[in-house]
């Protein structure tokens, strides 16, 4: 099993207003994430009172897109990632336990003590957990670090673009921009050889 831990930093620096604001913003991000990779997800992923987001997944597919749609909207986490066993106790992915989120724990608490990033990611793959687990987290990792390196209106074109499979025409009604602007923009960036290598992922 694939556990991923979501810490969102900057929820904690706003004030009661603010962070409403955020909470109904994220919801709506793990909502949508879940309803489009429900398949995926072996628990309902949680939004903690702790300000951490938490999966339970089989795929890359769902940690990488909720990924990207919290990159877009430029908020400051953190992200760990872990293999391993997992004791379902109940539906939602934070009252699950064991060692998949054990390990995605501590990659989440070495980011912390690093303390020389705004945003990163960590992993820890366990033993005994399979290859498609461990390459699914790698997988996450890679696509994640890819995304980073995107500007936010990169990272915009580009979701649109892979996860909306949206034609360059469309993304510029969507962007109100021009068919150019959008292509422009596309040419510069990564965004088509992650739609392949996704898409090969995905055969």
């Amino acid at each position: 099993m694939i556990a991923v831990i979501i810490d969102i930093v900057a929820s904690r620096d706003v004030d009661t207003r603010e962070r409403k604001i955020l909470d109904e913003k994220l919801r709506s991000i793990i909502d949508q994430t879940y309803r489009r990779f429900k398949k995926y997800c072996t628990a309902t992923p949680a939004l903690t009172q702790g300000d951490s987001i938490e999966l339970l997944v089989t795929s890359w597919q769902p940690a990488v897109f909720l990924l990207h749609r919290l990159l877009m909207e430029e908020l400051e986490f953190g992200v760990g990632l872990g293999t391993g066993e997992i004791m379902i106790q109940k539906e939602d992915a934070d009252e699950c336990d064991g060692p998949a989120f054990w390990n995605a724990r501590e990659a989440l608490e070495e980011i912390k003590s690093m303390k020389y990033m705004k945003r990163s990611a960590g992993f820890k793959l366990d033993e005994n957990a399979s290859d498609n687990e461990n390459n699914a987290v790698i997988n996450s990792i890679l696509f994640f670090t890819t995304l980073l390196g995107l500007s936010v209106t990169q990272r915009q074109h580009c979701y649109y673009y892979i996860w909306e499979e949206k034609r360059i025409s469309e993304i510029a009604d969507v962007m109100k921009t021009s068919k150019g602007n959008i292509s422009k923009t596309l040419s510069k960036t990564s965004c088509y050889l992650i739609e392949k290598v996704m898409a090969f992922l995905n055969r």
